[in-house]
């Protein structure tokens, strides 16, 4: 059976995707029972947050910080897990995995919105299944285990109520946007195509400005009790304080495109003194400086920023922190291999776009609006990962296009080259 004959692969469609999620559950199981990382840095902080909250103390991290970090992960995983089984650190990485099974769902679940074909519904949550990082990230308490899945929803959601804005479509897109405002701000970057999405919506004009009001209102509803909280801790309605010292990080005298310490900086000194007075003020002063910086090196600013959008696509040929083991090695091999091979074949879709349908599109346009969203500010390489499933599942649509191509050249050959029969 080769990739053109799907015969086999249409009628056993949901019971093969159902065995890959299965499989990238078990994988993903397996990767937490054999790695032992104690949390660190944000990591940390999230499991702080979420004890301190379950503790009574009103959530904080483990610098004091009341709304620095995103609530959404330790809010909506870690809290509701450790209220179940405990301070367990195996339990939250659990429940990591069982997050990435459900994106290995929403990879096919989205494909089938685009339309794609069978082999590429079934190859895309195939490759993300297959995805080291993914099985690795299982690992750490990372925000980026629940912005996956939301960001996967988001567009699922996004192309539903395109094809038909009804009130449930419209509810559920801006529960999933008010979530996601919460776990990833950076990923409300996307934004634009969930607008484009209901502005082009096929309805009545009436219609789609109801599904636009629903939409809107579910998210005031998801995010006020958090924005009140917020405007009685720190002073101001936000979904957090760290814009503005994440602005100033990227975008400052001694700023080179990844992360660096707020202490190697120009406002390293003043720092200490700074954050007394509030993670607020600290933020805002933090934004003036960055502005500042912007409007007065104009050319370097775009220039950084261009360094920032190769940093983001770099591929993984960064080392990990200490002498790496045999087996570290080797999946960062893997590793290599496959984002080569999975940006390969999206440029390849990328490159033959005119073909393709405004689902395609609206996916190319979620990449790009995601990784310029980065380019203002700084870049760690685990930012890519929520966006890495789209560029899987446009892996999958161009691998299923050669294999299609190829196949019909393969037929049309042996046709001509069949012996006269009679």
């Amino acid at each position: 059976m080769t990739l053109t004959n799907t015969s086999y692969l249409e009628r056993h469609e949901r019971r093969i995707v159902w065995l890959i999620v299965a499989f990238s559950l078990i994988m993903r199981c397996l990767t937490v029972f054999v790695l032992k990382i104690e949390p660190e840095s944000d990591y940390l902080s999230y499991d702080h947050m979420a004890r301190t909250l379950l503790g009574g103390t009103g959530m904080v991290d483990n610098n004091g910080n009341a709304a620095f970090m995103s609530a959404g992960y330790p809010l909506f995983v870690l809290t509701p897990i450790y209220a179940l089984f405990g301070h367990s650190l195996l339990a939250a990485q659990i429940g990591n995995a069982l997050l990435g099974g459900a994106s290995t769902y929403l990879v096919y679940l989205l494909l089938c919105e685009m339309q794609a074909r069978t082999v590429a519904r079934i190859l895309g949550p195939l490759l993300f299944a297959l995805y080291i990082p993914s099985w690795i990230y299982s690992e750490y308490l990372a925000k980026e285990n629940l912005m996956t899945p939301l960001l996967l929803l988001l567009l699922y959601l996004s192309a539903r109520l395109y094809k038909r804005p009804t009130p449930g479509a419209a509810v559920a897109l801006g529960v999933t946007l008010g979530l996601l405002a919460m776990t990833g701000s950076a990923a409300l970057a996307v934004a634009p195509v969930v607008m484009c999405a209901m502005a082009c919506a096929k309805a009545s004009l009436r219609t789609r400005l109801q599904a636009a009001a629903i939409v809107a209102l579910a998210v005031v509803i998801v995010l006020a009790p958090w924005q009140y909280r917020n405007a009685q801790v720190v002073g101001s309605p936000v979904n957090n304080t760290n814009g503005g010292f994440n602005l100033y990080l990227g975008n400052n005298p001694n700023a080179d495109g990844l992360f660096v310490s707020i202490v190697d900086t120009p406002m390293g000194a003043q720092w200490k003194a700074l954050r007394a007075q509030g993670e607020l003020q600290a933020s805002t002063r933090l934004k003036e400086e960055a502005i500042a910086w912007i409007s007065g090196h104009p050319v370097q600013f775009v220039q950084l920023a261009l360094k920032k959008a190769a940093l983001f696509w770099m591929p993984p040929i960064h080392q990990g922190k200490g002498q790496a083991s045999t087996m570290e090695t080797a999946s960062r091999l893997v590793w290599l291999v496959q984002y080569a091979v999975l940006c390969a074949f999206a440029v390849y879709t990328l490159l033959t776009i005119r073909r393709r349908n405004r689902y395609v599109v609206g996916v190319l346009a979620a990449v790009v609006f995601y990784t310029g969203v980065h380019m203002l500010f700084y870049v760690v390489f685990r930012y890519r990962e929520p966006i890495m499933p789209l560029v899987i599942l446009l892996a999958a649509i161009g691998v299923d296009s050669l294999a299609s191509r190829f196949g019909r050249t393969a037929v049309a050959t042996d046709t001509v080259a069949a012996p006269e029969r009679g």
